[in-house]
């Protein structure tokens, strides 16, 4: 990587997958097919359709997805986001449901970037340009990833959409995944910068375990 895409920065196109916003044709590009049928392989058909002026054909493909349980939550957003793109809405009622998190807070060479999915997954991206990415089943990692969730909660209604993956120009802020999009809240509680640090200080003492 160049020092613009290093981990953690604004170029880094790890950090902006994880915001899981990415076009449907940006999808496809990214997507590693093995031609089997997979949630990918069928985001992928869903785009080609939509080329070839089928967009009532490439909603249902993307509809499809949802069947193929268990599914991966960036996986359910990237659904949405194509979806949405092509005049799709998710239902009122689970709209705005939290599905994951993002936590950017301000360090003294750049940013950490911490990521907690309703799966259980989560993604931790230090400054110095190191990372941990966690996708092995785990209670008590999901059950930190659910508490860092709902921590956000109570301070959801000051939460603006957001319109960009950049890091913030200061401060921290917390980000909110969606069935409806990405939503920002600016200077998060402590009580939430807290249930961040619990999962990541977990997230750190495991890797630390596999390590030794």
């Amino acid at each position: 990587m160049t020092q613009a895409q290093k981990l953690g920065t604004d170029g880094d196109p790890i950090r902006q997958m994880l915001f899981a916003n990415q076009s449907l044709k940006e999808q496809a590009k990214q997507a590693k097919l093995d031609g089997n049928d997979s949630p990918f392989q069928r985001i992928s058909d869903a785009s080609k359709l939509v080329d070839e002026g089928k967009t009532n054909e490439a909603i249902t493909k993307l509809e499809s997805v949802f069947q193929m349980q268990p599914l991966e939550t960036r996986i359910e957003l990237w659904t949405w986001t194509g979806l949405r793109e092509l005049g799709k809405k998710p239902e009122q009622k689970t709209a705005t449901e939290v599905l994951g998190v993002i936590i950017e807070i301000p360090m003294q060479d750049g940013y950490d970037t911490l990521s907690a999915y309703a799966d259980g997954s989560a993604r931790y991206l230090n400054y110095s340009g190191r990372a941990i990415f966690w996708d092995k089943p785990d209670a008590t990692i999901k059950n930190l990833c659910r508490g860092f969730i709902e921590s956000t909660i109570p301070a959801s209604s000051s939460a603006k959409p957001r319109n960009s993956n950049a890091l913030p120009k200061s401060g921290a802020q917390v980000t909110l995944l969606t069935r409806s999009g990405n939503y920002v809240i600016i200077a998060p509680p402590q009580s939430v910068i807290n249930s961040a640090a619990k999962l990541m200080i977990e997230l750190i003492n495991r890797t630390k375990e596999k390590q030794s």
